[in-house]
Formats: structure tokens, C-alpha cells, sequence
């Protein structure tokens, strides 16, 4: 690694913000592990490799202000525009493991989040979700209940889309506890200010409620409230899973139904910019997966149970079902979003998602129907505004296709094809923006284990394909390496 590493030795960990992707990312994950673990940490050069202003963001600003609020920890340099941060964490960290005594640890049920502007809510989570999954068991309710406003689609963050569809199911399938993630309201970063609102139901590691929300038997309660709680983080390895073959593919999108074009374009065509997308990626998905290796697809089966209600391409020449999942109108030309998501035999979800827009400034808005009778209609394939917004839309479709395409391939998507692994080695069961969201937990997971008979993996062991790895993943692996000494 680029920087030194902290030692064991030493309880107080100092972190260079420019190591790596040297972003907001690192920011996020040592306070959440410094908060559950009870290890200070210091941060310089804040978001040192980010162009524009350096520092803290407003959305970071927020997330450091929360989880201190939440864990009851004291900082120094959390304003927005600081470029060095001091996080303390004020609680006793457990004797017998890595994390906190829980036993000294005072947690709501119930947190409400709010925003200033459209920040990324699932930013903002990220900081948190680690230590409510490990403090959340103190809590009176069997899960906690966290409200955040802000923005549920935004630039360079998941959105609640990409986290209800790909996250959450991963993340049960992993053997985290389950999570509820519940919309009320979109919000979005891109256009006009427009602050949305999700609610997270955590169900916490160690609860002292099952998961059917009844309460256990007080008799077992006294022998936890009498016993120093232990860490419970699952020992997570990624290569214990299959990654499996492709079943079905799912499409969401979100696009404005104007302007309208009312006739067929050459690649499928649609009344509205939502519908053109929606049957141009299922027309752009299948001519590209036509292209790819057979045995990445799962065989139909020969005796096929009734449709769905939900809309399905019937073409034969398609290897799986894609289904369009979900289709919203939404309110303004900037607010295009486009997630692929691909089901796969072992239980596991793959996604790739883009966020645009379509050119202009706002819908255009019905002309006055007094004057139009007076007015020759315009053939809408000549005006300019919507060839562009047609055109931007055709962009965007082909732009996450092939990023989809890329994840779903037999090859990483990030591997250069004169670098070979050095070792026998797979790809893993996730695609490369999930696969940075597990790191932390497969940290806690390994520093909980300790000692309990891991080892590392042998020569003859099948080892993660690292070429996969995002310079995200790189950056998540070496501050929990700083943190947990993992």
C-alpha cells in the first residue's frame, strides 16, 4: 500500500484522504468503523484527490454530524469545506473483541434524518448502516427505524433503486440480518432541488427480538444482560458463492412521457422518451447478450409456468426472460434513470444502473388551445428539441447496456486483456459497485473471527479475481485494513 499502515500498537488511527480513490468513501468508512469500534481517527487532506473544491461535502458534513449525534462521539473539523477531520468516539470497547461493549451503549428505536438539500441518502447510510447493525440490539424495538431526507437518485451514489433491487437481497443472501428499505418519495440530485424521503428498517445483529418481532423469553435476556456482548458480524468469503448463471434480467426506468414522438423510430420507437426507453434497451439488450458465451444464461425451461402480469419480450431469440419491473413518469428532462438487473441461479443480483438526462431545460407545456386551431401541427420528427432528447435517450440505453453487459460477462469488468491473474482464481458473485458496499463487512466480519481457526487461502485455494476490483473496492479494503488491522 501506497501509505504506512497503522499498528496494532498504536489506538489512534491516522488516515492521508488522498490515499487511492481518495475520496468521500474513505470519509464514510472510518467513522463507521471508528464509531463501532471505538478507535479515534484522524483524517487529513479530506477528499485530496477529488478536482474542484477539496474537503468535506455537504453530504459527507452531514454524515459525519449524524453518527457522531447517533454514537455519542465528539469532532473537530466536521464543517463543510474542512479539510482535516477528528473523530472520537466516547464509548468502552469491548474486552473479548474488535468492537463495542454493548453493554455501555444507548441506542433509539427510532432516528429521523434530515437533509438540507438533495445529498445522497445512501451515502449518508453507508456511515451509519455498520454501526446500527452492531449497537441496534440495544434498542426496545426488534429493529431500528431510520427516516432520511434527501436524495433517493443522485450523482455518484446507489440509488433507492439500485439498493431495493441489488443491495438488499445481497446483503440477506451474504447472511446479513434483513433490511427493509421503504420510498415515499423520490428525490433527485440532478435538476431542480427536489428532497425525497426513504425509511430503513434495520434488523440489528444480536437482536434481542426474533425476526418475526416476537419478544424472547426473559429468561434469555438476563443471561445477555448479564454476559458481555459478543461480536457478531457473519464471516463473510466472497468465493464460498457461486456466482451462477443468468435466469431473468429486469429493467427500471425512470423518464419523462414528453416530449412524445408518434411514430416508430428506426430502433424501437415509442410515443414518449419513458416508452422509447423502455423498448429500445429491451431491443439494444437483446442484440448484445446474443453476443455473449451461452453457459452465462441459464436453460429456459421446456414446460414454462403462466405469465406474469408483469411485461415480458416474448422474442425466442432471447436467452432469459428481461421484464420491465418498473416504469415511472418522471417531471423533468434531467431526471433519466436506468438500472439492468440481472437474477442468477445461486440467489444473487447484478446490476448496473445510469443516471442523465435529455437535453433543455424543462418539459415543454401545452400551446394554447385557441391558437393551435389556427396553427398547422408540426410534424414532432422535425423539431430539433426532440431529436435531441430522442437522441440523448438512445445514449443513455446504450451506455448502460453495455456497462451491464460488461458485468454479466465471464470477463472482470475492469480486466485489460494482457493481464492475467496470477493464480488460479474467479470472478465474484457481485458486480464491481456492489462489490465495494461488502468490503466493510467482510472486514468486520474477519476481525470478529479472529483467531477461530481462518486461515488464509492456500496455493491450491480459488482466489477472488482481484482484476474486478474498483479503485473504490481498493480504497474500502485499505481503510478497513487500517481500522480493523484485518
Amino acid at each position: 500500500m501506497a501509505a504506512s499502515r497503522s499498528t496494532s500498537k498504536s489506538f489512534h488511527v491516522y488516515l492521508n484522504g488522498r490515499t487511492l480513490e481518495g475520496g468521500g468513501q474513505l470519509v464514510r468508512i472510518a467513522i463507521g468503523l471508528s464509531a463501532s469500534t471505538g478507535r479515534p481517527v484522524s483524517i487529513d487532506h479530506v477528499r485530496g484527490n477529488r478536482e474542484g473544491k477539496k474537503g468535506l461535502k455537504r453530504s459527507h458534513a452531514a454524515a459525519v454530524k449524524l453518527l457522531a449525534e447517533i454514537s455519542g462521539s465528539k469532532v473537530s473539523g466536521g464543517e463543510v469545506g474542512s479539510q482535516f477531520l477528528n473523530f472520537f468516539p466516547q464509548s468502552t470497547r469491548s474486552k473479548s473483541g474488535p468492537l463495542l461493549d454493548l453493554s455501555h451503549v444507548t441506542v433509539k428505536s427510532e432516528y429521523d434524518i434530515k437533509l438540507s438539500t438533495a445529498g445522497a441518502i445512501f451515502l449518508v447510510f453507508q456511515a451509519l448502516y455498520p454501526y446500527l447493525l452492531h449497537v441496534g440490539s440495544q434498542a426496545t424495538a426488534h429493529f431500528v427505524k431510520v427516516t432520511i431526507t434527501g436524495g433517493t437518485n443522485a450523482s455518484y451514489s446507489p440509488s433507492y433503486d439500485y439498493a431495493a433491487q441489488v443491495m438488499v437481497p445481497n446483503f440477506a443472501k451474504l447472511g446479513l440480518p434483513p433490511l427493509s428499505i421503504i420510498l415515499h418519495k423520490r428525490g433527485w440530485t440532478t435538476g431542480p432541488v427536489d428532497l425525497g424521503s426513504v425509511t430503513f428498517l434495520i434488523h440489528t445483529l444480536g437482536s434481542r427480538y426474533n425476526l418475526d418481532g416476537e419478544n424472547r423469553p426473559e429468561e434469555s435476556l438476563e443471561r445477555d444482560r448479564a454476559a458481555e456482548p459478543v461480536c457478531s458480524f457473519p464471516r463473510i468469503n466472497l468465493m464460498d458463492h457461486k456466482r451462477g448463471e443468468v435466469t431473468q434480467i429486469d429493467i427500471t426506468v425512470l423518464a419523462p412521457d414528453q416530449p412524445t414522438l408518434n411514430a416508430n423510430a428506426e430502433e424501437g420507437g415509442g410515443s414518449t422518451v419513458r416508452q422509447f426507453i423502455e423498448q429500445f434497451t429491451q431491443h439494444t439488450l437483446r442484440r448484445e447478450m446474443r453476443k455473449l458465451d451461452p453457459s452465462i444464461f441459464a436453460k429456459r425451461s421446456t414446460s414454462r409456468p403462466a405469465e406474469e402480469d408483469a411485461p415480458e419480450t416474448s422474442s425466442k431469440d432471447t436467452p432469459v426472460p428481461i421484464k420491465i419491473h418498473t416504469s415511472e413518469a418522471t417531471n423533468h428532462r434531467s431526471h433519466v434513470y436506468i438500472l439492468l438487473v440481472a437474477h442468477t441461479s445461486s440467489g444473487f443480483r447484478i446490476g448496473h444502473d445510469i443516471l442523465g438526462g435529455i437535453g433543455g431545460d424543462r418539459l415543454a407545456k401545452p400551446r394554447n388551445k385557441g391558437k393551435q386551431k389556427n396553427q398547422q401541427t408540426q410534424d414532432p420528427r422535425q423539431d430539433p428539441q426532440n431529436e435531441i432528447a430522442f437522441s440523448a435517450a438512445g445514449h443513455l440505453v446504450r451506455r448502460c447496456v453495455e456497462g451491464f453487459i460488461r458485468e454479466i460477462s465471464d470477463e472482470s469488468p475492469n480486466a485489460q486483456p494482457d493481464r492475467k491473474p496470477a493464480s488460479p482464481s474467479k470472478r465474484a458473485c457481485l458486480d464491481s459497485h456492489m462489490r465495494d458496499q461488502v468490503v466493510v463487512f467482510e472486514a468486520l466480519g474477519k476481525a470478529c473471527h479472529a483467531g477461530g481457526g481462518d486461515t488464509d487461502a492456500t496455493d491450491t485455494e480459488t482466489l477472488e479475481d482481484e482484476r474486478g476490483w474498483t479503485l473504490h473496492t481498493k480504497t474500502a479494503q485499505w481503510v478497513c485494513w487500517q481500522m480493523l488491522d484485518v
